[in-house]
């Protein structure tokens, strides 16, 4: 994939709402609970980052992060890793993750602490919650600090890659938060998606 066939654009981020996978599709991403209260607490810290060979950045529905915030970058693409991040400054381009635009995201530049892979999808979570791997190289953490681990997923589908975050194991929990990252030759990276992990607009 080249970075010139993403449009440098905003993932959507809409609660119990997600994406089509056409190419003309909207990015975006869906938290959603058995909880009715999880999806707010969810949405604005959960985000989509990326690295290109210029910048690493990040989309996410928060518009209160400062120079200096902690963030983690999780590739959940096995195997499995996890890097330690600060915002640099918000992005004067959108991070390049999506087609079309939506005002509703803020885009971030983000400082790793160590190398992440080039044009490899990331899921950006606030802070530095502890990451562990599972035995099936899965990573988690425990988000709410409340003694349920979540969990992190990626999948291929048509013209991207579904990122997920299950409360338990993936698709077998509940599914908190959902984004898409845009690609325009989809080149099978990860395990193909169920419909679980492609919730229905």
């Amino acid at each position: 994939m080249k970075i010139n066939q993403l449009c440098a654009l905003p993932l959507a981020f809409v609660a119990l709402t997600a994406c089509s996978k056409g190419p003309g599709s909207t990015a975006s991403t869906t938290s959603t609970s058995s909880v009715a209260a999880a999806p707010a607490s969810y949405t604005p810290r959960i985000g989509i980052g990326v690295s290109t060979n210029s910048r690493t950045c990040i989309a996410i529905q928060n518009g209160n992060l400062s120079a200096g915030t902690v963030i983690t970058l999780i590739s959940p693409l096995s195997p499995a890793t996890f890097t330690p991040a600060t915002v640099s400054g918000v992005a004067q381009q959108a991070c390049p993750l999506t087609q079309n635009v939506d005002t509703t995201v803020s885009n971030y530049n983000v400082t790793p602490q160590g190398s992440v892979q080039k044009l490899i999808p990331m899921i950006a979570v606030l802070g530095n919650p502890p990451i562990t791997f599972n035995t099936n190289n899965v990573a988690q953490t425990d988000l709410d600090q409340n003694g349920q681990t979540e969990t992190f997923r990626a999948c291929s589908a048509d013209n991207g890659i579904h990122l997920t975050v299950w409360r338990g194991a993936p698709l077998q929990g509940s599914l908190l938060w959902h984004g898409y990252y845009y690609e325009a030759s989809n080149p099978g990276i990860g395990p193909a998606c169920s419909p679980a992990e492609m919730p229905a607009s």
